[in-house]
């Protein structure tokens, strides 16, 4: 059949981080996280962890395509960094 793997949806491949960081060059204090091998379900929960710190301005997530196992977050705080105040 022409479908995926199972095991695609889940499983990290080797010399892949699960989650990396990248800095927003346009805006101060803002990044994005891309999670590897997640879905709606885990982006929902980072989204509404980080809204419960008072220091986050936005948070939110998206999911490129479906087809991809990937979500991309984008943090942005009032004025520390974003790494070691947003909570995750």
């Amino acid at each position: 059949m022409n479908a995926p793997d199972r095991y695609e949806r889940f499983v990290v491949p080797e010399g892949t981080k699960k989650v990396s960081y990248e800095r927003d060059t346009k805006i101060i204090n803002a990044a994005s996280f891309t999670v590897e091998r997640e879905d709606h379900t885990i982006g929902n929960i980072i989204r509404m962890q980080l809204h419960r710190d008072p220091n986050v301005l936005f948070a939110g997530y998206k999911l490129p395509h479906p087809l991809q196992y990937k979500i991309i977050v984008r943090v942005d705080t009032h004025h520390k960094p974003v790494i070691t105040n947003a909570g995750v």
